[in-house]
């Protein structure tokens, strides 16, 4: 009888502590999962890819990707060696030596004398490998105001390492749907 007692008491507690528990869990669980005010924007949005695909399948050059040819340098891999205005550089990094470190420096020559670095990329075989997609855009605080600087030649440099560069090129294509984008910023 006294351990009844004990019992129902603990078991009681328990059972608060678990409502209490998957109550708050819940409230943590609706916080993460945005809530869709507005269902007449997805609406837009799906109606907005609808048209940019019809326009696609119907222009004189429709955007299909390329398929991926990747291209490499040591452990270093980028997934293509041409790319269309908005698409996505995948850049992937396979077994690098634990004691080499570095920078990506993506860049583009424009001239004989002029160039810039679009974006520089750390790296670091002591810590776990990661793959990347660098999106090349338009930019006023870099003063890349036009799809001109961005279309031509360029180069993946590996600093701190005696890696070749990999060399790929930007086209004066652009996908569909993204012409906005690439509207001069400056």
């Amino acid at each position: 009888m006294n351990s009844l007692k004990i019992v129902i008491p603990i078991f009681v507690a328990i059972t608060i502590v678990v409502i209490i528990f998957n109550l708050t869990q819940n409230e943590i669980i609706e916080e993460r999962v945005p809530k869709i005010e507005n269902p007449s924007e997805i609406e837009n949005i799906l109606d907005k890819i609808r048209i940019d695909k019809l326009d696609n399948d119907s222009s004189d050059k429709p955007y299909i990707p390329n398929e991926r040819k990747w291209i490499q340098s040591g452990p270093f891999k980028i997934d293509r060696d041409e790319y269309v205005l908005g698409e996505k550089i995948f850049i992937n990094i396979e077994e690098l030596d634990k004691t080499t470190k570095g920078q990506m420096v993506f860049y583009k020559q424009i001239n004989n004398t002029h160039s810039f670095t679009y974006e520089e990329i750390p790296f670091d075989g002591s810590k776990p490998q990661q793959n990347y997609y660098l999106g090349i855009n338009l930019d006023k605080f870099r003063n890349i105001c036009t799809v001109d600087k961005l279309i031509g030649d360029w180069q993946v440099i590996f600093s701190g390492t005696n890696y070749e560069n990999l060399e790929f090129k930007i086209i004066k294509q652009i996908i569909p749907g993204m012409e906005e984008k690439f509207e001069p910023v400056c």
